[in-house]
């Protein structure tokens, strides 16, 4: 599949709808949705309005399937290039056959995830600063839009039919903005997340916290090992059965016995702290 881009002109939303009906090809996002499909609700979530506050009047969006299971959606500023890019999206629809202990809960059903390889949303016009300071991975600061952008989401699953949205949080503080609503497969990582992020964000905050991790200055044992950060699956239940695994009696108590042995060992090392703070 190749990639069909079109310009949205913020005009009105009659001279949108008309362009987006002449400008959409037949390109499906996800093998249903029409760009025009997902644009109107994104203008409906008032994300367009938000991108238009921010000076994005003129958005060119673009979507591509960079293998046989995957699709990638970007939106640019004006014009295609690193530098004016807003929204880089990797989606993917995903069967998921348990195993382990994952099948003693679910037997041999199969799942169906709606999963989130990749996600940015950056501000290319903006710096940071004291109050918007930068976090690992990020050239830009944020849009402040993913509450808008988890409903839409939210609507695609349970549109889609599946049972549950994955997202895979490749830096720590990805985890902890997902915190609320997500949680990981597997009970042991997320009773070691929780660990982490209870012990230390209070004395810390939430950047200083995301720095600590991606530096290793984050310790744990009598040898003092470093703690590093590895992602797994982070998964929002659709569906009840998804939701049932996560509050069964199983994963709930392995995943305190999980939290309360990393709680035990986490240690904070002050030099290496000191150091990102100069770097940062």
């Amino acid at each position: 599949m190749s990639g069909k881009d079109f310009e949205l002109k913020l005009i009105s939303e009659k001279d949108i709808f008309e362009q987006l009906q002449f400008s959409a090809g037949s390109t499906l996002f996800l093998g249903k949705y029409t760009l025009k499909e997902i644009f109107l609700l994104m203008e409906r979530l008032n994300l367009v309005k938000k991108a238009n506050k921010f000076g994005f009047e003129e958005l060119k969006i673009e979507l591509e399937a960079p293998d046989d299971f995957s699709q990638r959606l970007t939106i640019y500023n004006k014009f295609k290039n690193k530098e004016n890019l807003i929204v880089d999206l990797l989606v993917k629809k995903e069967n998921f056959c348990p195993d382990g202990e994952q099948r003693l809960f679910f037997g041999n059903s199969r799942l169906f995830f709606l999963v989130i390889e990749w996600l940015t949303l950056q501000n290319p016009r903006s710096g940071f600063g004291r109050e918007r300071r930068q976090l690992p991975g990020q050239n830009h600061p944020g849009l402040g839009i993913r509450r808008e952008l988890f409903i839409l989401f939210r609507l695609l699953a349970r549109d889609l039919g599946v049972d549950g949205i994955v997202a895979k949080p490749q830096f720590f503080h990805n985890a902890m903005m997902y915190r609320h609503l997500f949680q990981f497969l597997h009970p042991e990582k997320e009773g070691e997340f929780r660990a982490v992020y209870e012990k230390f964000i209070d004395q810390l905050g939430f950047a200083d916290l995301s720095w600590a991790v991606y530096h290793n200055c984050i310790k744990y044992g009598i040898l003092k090992k470093s703690y590093v950060w590895k992602w797994d699956s982070q998964i929002f239940p659709v569906r009840q059965r998804v939701l049932r695994y996560f509050e069964s009696p199983q994963y709930l108590e392995k995943m305190q016995e999980s939290r309360r042995r990393w709680t035990k060992v986490l240690k904070l090392s002050r030099s290496c702290l000191e150091k990102i703070e100069e770097i940062t």
